[in-house]
């Protein structure tokens, strides 16, 4: 049996705050999902795809539930928008979420945007032709071999559209990286309160 829900469960909220991810911004993109597997009851975050598929993640499992795809976000903006930003996994939207509502303009774009999300590397194919309506394409993929490689795939694709905006955390492995957080970001509690990022432990 699977239980889809809003996001309140005290522990994985938890799990967010370990990940610096804001807890609005998680319960507007994420869901609370519980499931069955043998005699067992699971928890976890839930982030849906375009084929109703889910991904999972909890502080001990990260994984998929139903058909493996991407997902996508459309910009809260009226209308089509012409810029899109393309993410590897969940946490790294939530975490550019997270940036923008702090008034980020390192990380962020300043312009309304539609999000894809890749939920796996290998979901690439998956998006290539949907990349063609924007004429911005922003690529913040991981900075390893395989976020590499995909985004020259892109670049080579789209040569007059695609960016690689890898370079603005070039000495992180990703957006949601845990060391870019405590270096250069500030951290809030769950009520939205300053906390020094050098007493959290």
């Amino acid at each position: 049996k699977v239980h889809l829900q809003p996001l309140q469960y005290n522990p994985l909220m938890s799990y967010l705050r370990s990940r610096h991810i804001d807890i609005a911004v998680g319960m507007k993109y994420c869901k609370e999902i519980w499931y069955t597997h043998g005699k067992k009851r699971y928890f976890g975050i839930a982030f849906e795809n375009i084929q109703n598929g889910v991904e999972i993640r909890n502080p001990y499992y990260k994984g998929c539930m139903g058909h493996k795809d991407i997902s996508i976000i459309h910009a809260e903006s009226i209308g089509v928008q012409s810029a899109v930003c393309l993410f590897e996994g969940f946490m790294d939207f939530l975490s550019y979420k997270t940036l923008e509502k702090r008034g980020d303009n390192v990380i962020c774009i300043q312009e309304p945007c539609d999000y894809i999300v890749l939920n796996s590397i290998s979901s690439l194919g998956k998006c290539m032709e949907r990349l063609a309506c924007y004429t911005a394409i922003h690529c913040y993929l991981d900075n390893d071999q395989a976020g590499t490689v995909a985004a020259h795939i892109i670049l080579e694709r789209y040569q007059n559209k695609a960016i690689n905006e890898a370079i603005r955390y070039a000495e992180y492995k990703d957006v949601n990286d845990k060391k870019f957080f405590y270096d250069v970001i500030d951290i809030y509690d769950l009520n939205g309160e300053y906390v020094d990022s050098m007493d959290i432990k």
